[in-house]
């Protein structure tokens, strides 16, 4: 199995950061996790073409299927251009050292989602996504910046409550049906699920979608997405953004639409989710300044948009006939966007890092000006922005058309809405990447006059994604075949771009207006003239004020829909107060639970009382060496110490609630 050699890759990846030279292990480690990467989408094109395979990798039972081949391709795609940006990326981290962690998380990262999409045991599928889960925590705290290092701890509280704690009592849920760990797989729980009553059926469901909402930051759960994303080396932002989110959509159909089956009003309040988070998190991302963050939001809203395909597909698929077709058309847009956004998000992603590479900074308000300088990046930035908004011929403007159209014939007010919203949506978009890409690229800035492009490795990275983004819109038919695992009935036709015997051929017609629109342009070719701004005799203003920045991009917006985001940030208090409180409950029994010395008790409420008490842990003893270098996770070690105890409790209560709903 092919599988093997991408593992093996990664494991040496990890074990490169026995090299002690920081910028060593970081080049080496990268690349072996790029090389394992190219051998997870060589597994896919077996798969693909010589059917799907099973065996067992280390022991652990494993299956390549349809499914598993198009979240293995989001992976292998993110994971090489990622791995090749890094290379040069993590340089900027070379004083924060410890490359062995790097080496060790960022493979471990890797390897744990592919193992999440092939492991053909409910136990190791849990055990893949808890390592995901822990891996990504260590690369999100990777700066030990102190804001940095609060983002990854109330990552990983956050998805400890809502991920974790759900994830393992559904699998205790699973294993009461089936009697065993051994029997614990997928097969065997559908068979189990088909004979199960209602109610544990719908309990098994509403834990796992709590799980599966929290990972792919769906509203209510998408508090945790904006501040992770921004605090992550950006290379690992765009691995996070690009394939890990798209993982919980593999649950979603492996676990629960193949497992225990799907309804009407299951898909409807699937859907229904994606449409509110689709507008929610594009509408934040018009007010954002921040790079990483306004693109974290968009990872939220995009994945609205999925969500809303899917929710279209498990609603109307039941139905069989006419609306059973269309549901499998939403079902296919649904993991077609999911692809088209793993490319064009995690590209840009790293045109925002290989900006940081080369200005240090990511503040959209600090920018301007690179397109002179940095023009292949410029370039990249552009297609994966044309993408994202949904203009053709690029990817996004094909997924996200069939999700429209799906609604649109869907027979349902509510699906149909959805779609219309979404379609308003994207108008958004466009002009959040207008915002994006001419703060960063537009206008002219004396202090990055002298800024150079990126090294080769870096470019290769970001066209690698960038290029595709165009190539797939233009021909779409090279990947309509691995994604549409629903049998969703597409004609050629509707994903070919060419002339057509037909009175209109929209091809030629757009041939034809570009030919005119380029002659025009050659007969009127209009003169510009440079010209400096009047500051009114002013010899103390800097040009660069002149300029607008990304805040002058959202005053419009303010004013015709300030009233949306004061309520949302009243939301926004509401939940940062809960988790507040979850943060210091956790905190206050993790004291008591590692704690060896008796030292007088003094309150811990937050995460600045637990790193200012003095006091020695278990932990701290057996595991010194790595203290002394990882000493932030102090912070955290505890809860993880928790953490485990309770999932441990969890799992048994699990498994004695599921015996008593089938008894």
């Amino acid at each position: 199995m092919i599988l093997e050699y991408a593992i093996g890759a990664f494991i040496l990846g990890g074990l490169v950061g026995l090299i002690r030279d920081y910028k060593a292990t970081v080049k080496a480690s990268s690349f072996m996790a790029f090389l394992g990467s190219l051998a997870l989408l060589w597994q896919v094109y077996a798969v693909y073409t010589n059917g799907p395979v099973s065996g067992s990798l280390f022991g652990i039972p494993v299956k390549v299927d349809d499914l598993s081949i198009i979240f293995l391709l989001i992976i292998g795609l993110v994971g090489a251009a990622a791995s090749l940006f890094a290379i040069n990326y993590m340089e900027l981290f070379e004083k924060v050292g410890k490359g062995w962690v790097y080496a060790i998380a960022y493979n471990t990262f890797l390897a744990s989602m592919a193992l999440v999409v092939t492991a053909d045991s409910m136990e190791y599928f849990v055990m893949g996504w808890e390592l995901m889960t822990l891996s990504s925590f260590i690369l999100v705290f990777f700066s030990e910046r102190p804001r940095d290092t609060d983002a990854s701890v109330k990552y990983y509280i956050t998805m400890h409550f809502l991920d974790t704690i759900p994830l393992f009592l559904a699998l205790g849920t699973a294993y009461s049906l089936v009697g065993g760990f051994d029997e614990l797989t997928f097969e065997n729980i559908a068979s189990a699920m088909a004979t199960a009553s209602t109610s544990t059926k719908l309990v098994f469901t509403a834990l796992l979608m709590i799980a599966f909402m929290t990972k792919s930051g769906m509203i209510p759960f998408q508090f945790w997405v904006a501040e992770t994303y921004r605090a992550a080396p950006t290379s690992v932002s765009a691995v996070m953004a690009g394939a890990m989110e798209k993982v919980a959509l593999y649950g979603l159909i492996a676990l629960i639409w193949r497992t225990v089956g799907t309804s009407y009003g299951l898909g409807l309040f699937v859907a229904v989710i994606g449409a509110i988070t689709l507008t929610v998190g594009t509408l934040y991302a018009l007010r954002e300044t921040n790079a990483k963050r306004l693109l974290a939001y968009h990872s939220i809203g995009q994945m609205g948009y999925i969500w809303l395909g899917l929710g279209i597909g498990m609603a109307l698929i039941p139905k069989g006939g006419f609306l059973g077709a269309v549901g499998a058309l939403g079902a296919f847009a649904g993991l077609f966007h999911a692809l088209n956004h793993a490319i064009f998000k995690a590209s840009l992603f790293l045109s925002a890092g290989a900006v940081e590479y080369r200005t240090g900074t990511v503040d959209l308000n600090e920018l301007g000006g690179l397109g002179k300088t940095m023009k292949v990046t410029a370039l990249a930035a552009l297609f994966a922005s044309l993408a994202i908004s949904g203009v053709p011929p690029f990817n996004g403007f094909i997924s996200k058309w069939l999700i429209y159209v799906s609604g649109y014939y869907s027979n349902s007010y509510v699906l149909a809405l959805g779609a219309v919203l979404a379609a308003f949506i994207s108008a958004a978009t466009l002009a959040s990447f207008i915002k994006f890409y001419g703060t960063q690229f537009g206008g002219e800035m004396k202090r990055y006059e002298n800024v150079q492009e990126v090294p080769a490795g870096m470019l290769v990275g970001q066209w690698i994604l960038a290029g595709l983004t165009l190539l797939i819109g233009v021909f779409p038919g090279t990947v309509t075949g691995i994604l549409n695992v629903f049998n969703a009935p597409i004609s050629d036709g509707v994903y070919k771009i060419g002339f057509q015997s037909v009175v209109f051929s929209p091809v030629l017609f757009v041939i034809v207006l570009g030919i005119l629109t380029f002659g025009l342009y050659l007969v009127f070719k209009p003169e510009y003239k440079e010209a400096k701004p009047w500051d009114c005799g002013s010899t103390e203003i800097d040009e660069d004020e002149y300029r607008i920045n990304a805040e002058g991009y959202y005053i419009k917006y303010e004013e015709k829909i300030g009233s949306f985001y004061h309520l949302g940030d009243w939301f926004y208090r509401v939940g940062a107060g809960i988790i507040r409180y979850i943060v210091r409950a956790y905190l206050w029994m993790a004291s008591y639970f590692t704690k060896i010395v008796d030292t007088p008790y003094t309150r811990i409420e937050t995460l600045d009382d637990l790193r200012e008490r003095e006091i020695m842990h278990i932990d701290e003893e057996v595991f010194k060496p790595l203290i002394r270098f990882l000493n932030i996770a102090r912070d955290v070690i505890p809860g993880i110490r928790l953490g485990t105890f309770i999932v441990i409790a969890l799992v048994v209560v699990g498994a004695i609630v599921g015996l008593l709903i089938v008894m």
